[in-house]
This record gives structure tokens, sequence and C-alpha cells, in this order.
């Protein structure tokens, strides 16, 4: 066992008593460890965990791991359809959950494990190795993808984002970002955990009000939130208790919005980040309370101990960004994998067009084909269209974002048939996330066809 796995599988005393939510009592951690053992699982094997943000889960998440086996977390409203999908696509071994019904998963065993059900699905032999962690991709790499790191990567980057961000066992950390994804699973849960500060968990779902209150009794002085979030705090005018730090990633943050969080003055310290589930997450940070006003528009530097580089620059310096860090994922692994993103000298290709310019400053230009950030969500516009032409009817399926940013999915048909567009979006529905849904769907004569 590494010496990473081992501190976080020996935080959990520690934890225990500088870690709260807004639930019940949680399991003992050592119930937990041995409700797992008893699974009797092949080291490596996959465990898929259904949870919302809570105590319960991320001790759930540790135990699996202490077991010797893979955690891999996803979202509790995640249907049975691609719950099924992602089983076969990543060999699960178990699933778990609070409310979870083994019948749905064909569980060769069932077990109960603190407050959740267990559903031992299948015995093959693993294809990962002990202290692994399947960290599903949210959407660039489609679907039914996931990213395997190792502890010590995880680890690795929450201690870079520690450090950049100044997190320290002084402070008192709130985590409303979805567990499931790497930003609150790693960044602020796993950088909770070897930094020693006190972490309070909630939602989602965001609630403004409920944000501020929360803050304010419980004394938080750091968070982490999404641009999305972010332009909801600015659009209702909320006033937060200060805090000492806040940090935002996800997706692209204007210069306008920047300097509008700056004018706050219960912002202290403002952090803009970029990351990539790959990368494990976080690459850059542009500390915008002391930076110049003309970097607002980047998202900072790379952390001191990753290298960056853009690829194939056009006559404006745009090109594809690559990343080496010492946090890079194993492998990604899934249905729709057909090549490994890295390159022969250790470089990890990002999907992202970037400039960079002479002092380091990294600015976001756009995704390369096929990927969108469409709600605050990235998604794959292939896979989307993969799932549509599964339909018996359909010969051709392009998915594009309109002027509005909403999905618009495009169809052609066989043999120039009519076809049933209710019954394509179901099949849509049934497979994907609630995000990569179209909110449109047209059929195109075959006179217009073209790929």
């Amino acid at each position: 066992m590494s010496a990473a796995a081992r501190m976080i599988i020996d935080s959990t005393d520690d934890l225990a008593r500088r870690i709260s939510d807004f639930g019940d009592a949680s399991p003992k951690y050592d119930q937990l460890f041995e409700g797992y053992a008893r699974l009797a699982l092949q080291p490596g094997s996959a465990v898929l965990i259904f949870a919302s943000n809570g105590v319960e889960f991320l001790f759930h998440w540790i135990a699996v791991l202490a077991n010797g086996y893979v955690p891999c977390a996803i979202a509790p409203s995640t249907k049975t359809s691609l719950v099924s999908a992602l089983q076969k696509s990543l060999n699960i071994a178990a699933i778990i959950g609070p409310q979870l019904d083994p019948v749905r998963y064909q569980a060769k065993h069932v077990a109960r494990i603190g407050a959740f059900n267990a559903a031992v699905c299948d015995r093959t032999p693993p294809s990962y190795e002990p202290f692994d962690v399947l960290i599903l991709t949210t959407g660039t790499s489609g679907s039914q993808t996931a990213c395997v790191h190792t502890v010590e990567s995880l680890v690795c980057n929450a201690s870079m984002t520690n450090k950049a961000l100044s997190i320290t066992s002084a402070d008192k950390q709130l985590v409303v970002l979805p567990m499931y994804h790497s930003y609150g699973l790693i960044t602020q849960s796993i950088g909770a955990i070897i930094s020693g500060c006190e972490l309070k968990i909630d939602g989602p779902p965001f609630n403004a009000n409920r944000f501020a209150d929360v803050i304010r009794k419980n004394r938080i002085s750091i968070c982490g939130i999404t641009p999305t979030i972010a332009r909801d705090l600015l659009k209702r005018g909320t006033v937060l208790p200060a805090l000492r730090s806040l940090s935002i990633g996800g997706d692209r943050v204007s210069p306008e919005e920047v300097m509008s969080l700056l004018s706050k003055s219960f912002i202290n310290e403002l952090y803009i980040t970029y990351g990539l589930t790959e990368a494990g997450p976080r690459v850059s940070v542009l500390p915008a309370h002391i930076a110049p006003v003309e970097t607002y528009d980047s998202v900072g530097m790379a952390f001191s101990a990753i290298s960056t580089r853009i690829e194939m620059p056009d006559a404006d310096g745009v090109g594809h960004l690559f990343v080496k860090t010492p946090s890079v994922c194993r492998r990604r692994v899934g249905g729709n994998i057909l090549r490994q993103p890295f390159t022969s000298d250790g470089y990890l290709e990002t999907g992202d067009l970037f400039t960079k310019d002479a002092a380091g400053y990294l600015r976001y230009v756009g995704r390369k084909a096929d990927i969108l950030i469409v709600k605050g969500e990235k998604l794959n516009t292939r896979s989307i269209d993969l799932i549509a032409q599964l339909h018996p009817d359909v010969e051709f399926a392009r998915t594009t974002a309109d002027d509005m940013n909403s999905l618009i999915t495009r169809l052609w048909a066989r043999d120039d048939k009519m076809l049933d567009l209710e019954e394509i979006k179901r099949l849509l529905r049934s497979s994907l996330r609630l995000h990569e849904v179209p909110d449109t769907i047209i059929q195109e004569r075959n006179a217009v066809f073209h790929k």
C-alpha cells in the first residue's frame, strides 16, 4: 500500500472529528470497512457508489478503497439504463447505494452496509489494481467513460491545489459541489483530508440563501464553486458573510465577472482555476485578487510542477493545450475510448484550445470539435450522435449548440423514412445524462445529407 493510500485510510478517526453534514449520524467507519470485506470481491474490483453529498458517502468511498477495491462515485439520480451500460463498459463488480434495488442489476449477492444496499453483480477478473480510483468523465470523453487514477495522483493534485490556494488546517471548508465529480471529491474533500482543515458538506442542489446561511452559521473561510453558481450569486445580488477564499472552476469566467466578484467586500481572495479530470483535475490558477487586470481573461499560470505547451498554434497563437503533470491519470477506460490522450513524451492532450503568452498566462479559446460546455456541463456531442444512431431508422445524427447554448440534434433517416422523433427522444433520455439530452430534435431531408 502506498503512503498516499495509507494516509487517506488512516485519516478516518481524525476526519470523524472535523467533518460534518446536515444529515443523521453516520455509521462507524469500522463497520463499513468490515461490511465491504465480507463482500469478498477480488482485489482491484470496481465498486460503483450511488450517493448524495455527505459524510457517509465519503466514509463508504474510503472503506471501498481500504479493502483494495476501486471506488467509482456516480450521481444518485443516474438512470438504471446508464448504470447498466457503465457496469459493462467499466467492468463494475458491485453497485452500492442508499435506495438501491438489487433486482434491477441482476445481483448475485445482496448485503446491507451501513445505510446502503450492496449488490454484487459480477465476480469476473477485475480490470484494475488495488488503490486505483475511477473518476467518471464529465462528458469530454463520452457518457460511459472514466479516468483511472491512483490515490497518489489524486493526493498530489489536491496538495498542489492546497498550496496554490494557501489552504491550511486553520481553514473551514464548505463543499456544495457534487462529490461524485472531481472538483468536489478531489480538490475539496481529499484536499481537506490532507490539509487538516474542517470540512462541512452540503448540497447539491444549490440555493443562494442557504449558501449564505451555511457560511454564516458555520464560520466558513473557504469554498469552491462553478461559474454558473457565481453568476447566480451576482445576478441575485447575494451578500455573503466574509470569506477568506473563493475559488471558481469548471467553465470560462469573463473579465467582467471577475471584476464584479472582486468588487464584493465579502471576498478577500478570489482564485480562477482550470482543470480536467484526466489531469487530476487542477492544472492552473489565477489569483485574481493580486493579478494584473489584463490577466482577468485568463486562467492564470500552470502549477509549478506542471508543464504546458501549445501544439500547432495558428497565426493568433491559438492551439491545442498539452499538459505534463505528476497527477495525470493512468489511462481512460470505457466503451467509446478509441485511443489514449497521451504523447510519447508524457504530455496529456486536453482537447482544449488555448493561447499562452510570454509570461505563461493561459487563455481559454474553445473546445476542440465535438466537445461543448452546455448549462455548465461538459459533453461530447459525438456520444449523443452515437446513441441516436442506435435507432434502426436513423442513418446519421449530428448534434450542435445554437446561439442560446441549447442542444440541437439533426437526424437523417434511412431510406428517407419519416422518423418518430418522440421515440428517438425517449431513447436518448434512457441512455444519456440530463444535460446531454438535446433540447430540440429535427429530421433533415436526405437531399441535404452530408457528413
